[in-house]
């Protein structure tokens, strides 16, 4: 991709007007859904645990980022500053708030990356060993809380979901296998599958350009692959931190107004909630979470008025994100238009 079509595209992939629908649809289902209860919001007893309930919420998204950061240094070995992995994780954010959630943000991530400074290939080898770690987290996590608060835990009351939720698992765990396949038992292989799919009618324009990418995809796995064991160690410890906070975010939400939290089972629910969100095709799950989190987790808890919480929450796990990436997206096309 030339500089000049890489622009282009990001100006109007992650372009502030797209914003706009993400916002008035979270925004408006949460103001649809619990318009009364911002009426008893003046009622509520704020308290001194209440401001640091919501500061621990706030400091775990900050750890967040700040494990996401480590693990994008680690892994380019080298190759990227602190500022460089840290733009890069924050942008990533934007770029899958402001997509539907079925699609992702990887595509984005990859120029991103390669804007920073990584080759092409180091670059898609980055995002999918990211891809992989938040995969096998979300494998392994699932069978860990079912030991500790059985697997009724992670279901509320309304049919469909338990469905959903194996086959989604299902589905996790063969894509965990596929990337897993394609980046380090046989990249060779798999390079060979991408190009003979890239040299049928409707793709074959494309092939030179390919051959180039996984080429530098293959030079990139064999560098991973042989990578000392702290980078794995030390990313996959990243990956562990990053998930936990994600996840404990909303129970820290939940703390400001609650004495007592079943911390056990709001995890449980939200661990079986992703797979619903990671099926929305509205931007950043926009809307779809908005509606779904007090379906999961609203019979959990007694609390009169729960759309504080889904604010909250969703101001600290996305909203913010694309105040974030608005803020600093003109600035990094400027500076990183000039290391090219």
């Amino acid at each position: 991709m030339s500089t000049e079509s890489e622009n282009k595209s990001l100006r109007s992939g992650l372009s502030r007007m797209r914003i706009l629908i993400p916002s008035l649809l979270g925004i408006g289902v949460i103001f649809y859904l619990f318009f009364d209860d911002f009426k008893e919001v003046g009622d509520l007893q704020w308290s001194w645990k209440s401001v640091v309930a919501i500061l621990v919420a706030a400091t775990l998204v900050i750890i967040r980022e700040l494990a996401y950061t480590v693990r994008i240094k680690t892994l380019a070995m080298g190759k990227l500053s602190w500022r460089s992995s840290l733009n890069s994780v924050l942008l990533w954010e934007f770029a899958s708030s402001i997509t539907p959630t079925v699609v992702g943000g990887s595509a984005f991530a990859i120029l991103i990356l390669k804007r920073e400074g990584l080759s092409v290939g180091r670059s898609i080898a980055t995002v999918l060993v990211t891809a992989v770690m938040d995969e096998l987290f979300y494998v392994i996590a699932v069978p860990l809380v079912v030991i500790f608060v059985g697997i009724d835990a992670f279901f509320p009351d309304f049919t469909g979901v338990q469905t959903l939720f194996y086959s989604g698992y299902i589905l996790t765990c063969v894509i965990s296998v596929i990337i897993l396949s394609a980046l380090f038992v046989s990249p060779v292989k798999t390079r060979s599958v991408v190009m003979r799919i890239f040299k049928l009618p409707l793709l074959n324009k494309l092939h030179s350009r390919v051959e180039l990418w996984t080429s530098d995809w293959v030079f990139a796995s064999d560098i991973l692959k042989g990578a000392p064991k702290r980078v794995w160690i030390i990313s996959g410890g990243a990956t562990i931190v990053s998930w936990s906070a994600r996840f404990l975010t909303l129970n820290a939400v939940l703390y400001a107004f609650l004495d007592i939290v079943p911390n056990g089972d709001v995890i449980a629910r939200q661990l079986a909630m992703w797979i619903v969100l990671l099926l929305s095709p509205t931007p950043g799950a926009s809307g779809i979470a908005e509606g779904a989190m007090p379906l999961f987790i609203e019979p959990l808890v007694c609390l009169g008025t729960f759309g504080i919480v889904v604010l909250l929450w969703r101001f600290l796990t996305y909203f913010i994100y694309l105040i974030i990436g608005a803020v600093i997206l003109p600035g990094w096309l400027a500076r990183s238009a000039d290391k090219k």
